[in-house]
């Protein structure tokens, strides 16, 4: 790997409006057309949930990719509205829209007076037979519903109340080597809200090298659809009850789900490759 080359980069904690809270990313500006082993190793030395990779390709027009410590995921959506308040806040664009171009097709990023909305697509789950053996890793022995979105795959299981996703311990080994016919990536745990928020989640994904995220923007993409039926709504509150915690505005809007929420930089820097 070529050494020398200085690029700008950021840390930026998501879906917070303290440091140290919601779900931290790193935003490195860069080439997004270089080898995946670069970016795999600037992922495992940052060492977060994901690390972004941002290239200007015209005004207001980006190309971003996001890379685990382990493997290239094909959405993510935390640390694209840090990517958003990397570019507002530290680059010097003054529009108020820009779009990513990504895996999972053209993002957008826009600035409204609540922090940054994100326009990503919408990720609707289906009613699956309960899998026992993620089930028994997760350490869940009472649940309602299971649903799968095979266009995220992302397994989610409805539990009784918030207390109850707030106390999933999973084995995560076990979850590594339960039975996956469906072929998820990740599962999230959910029951409805309390304190304000319609509902709260957890979510889980040792498959894509990170055993719990934080906050986790694209499992809203099958979540907002969710409750959205079942409580009857287009507008919620979402929060995601992992240690850091953090708060989502999600809002259903044809066949798009527009997720709101605030970052705070915590690091500034530059990084060498």
């Amino acid at each position: 790997m070529d050494s020398g080359r200085r690029v700008p980069f950021y840390q930026v904690d998501a879906f917070t409006d303290e440091p140290f809270g919601g779900n931290p990313a790193a935003i490195c500006f860069m080439p997004t057309g270089l080898s995946d082993d670069i970016y795999l190793s600037i992922a495992r030395e940052m060492n977060l949930s994901e690390t972004a990779f941002v290239e200007e390709v015209g005004a207001g027009r980006y190309n971003l990719r996001w890379f685990t410590p382990v493997r290239e995921v094909p959405l993510c959506g935390h640390a694209t509205l840090a990517t958003g308040h990397a570019i507002f806040e530290h680059k010097g664009y003054e529009g108020e829209r820009v779009e990513f171009l990504t895996m999972a097709g053209s993002l957008y990023a826009e600035r409204v007076p609540e922090g940054i909305r994100l326009d990503f697509p919408e990720n609707k789950p289906f009613p699956v037979e309960p899998p026992s053996e993620a089930l028994e890793a997760l350490g869940v022995t009472e649940w309602g519903e299971v649903s799968y979105s095979d266009t995220n795959q992302k397994l989610v299981v409805l539990l009784g109340d918030a207390e109850g996703v707030r106390g999933v311990s999973p084995d995560f080994k076990a979850l590594l080597e339960a039975d996956n016919p469906l072929g998820w990536r990740g599962i999230v745990v959910t029951a409805p809200g309390s304190g304000g928020y319609d509902f709260v989640s957890r979510y889980f994904a040792p498959l894509m090298g990170v055993d719990e995220d934080p906050v986790t923007g694209s499992a809203h993409t099958v979540l907002a659809p969710y409750w959205g039926e079942v409580l009857g709504k287009t507008r919620m509150w979402a929060y995601q009850a992992s240690e850091r915690g953090g708060a989502l505005f999600v809002e259903l809007s044809e066949g798009r789900v527009l997720i709101t929420g605030s970052c705070v930089t915590v690091v500034e820097g530059e990084l060498s490759y």
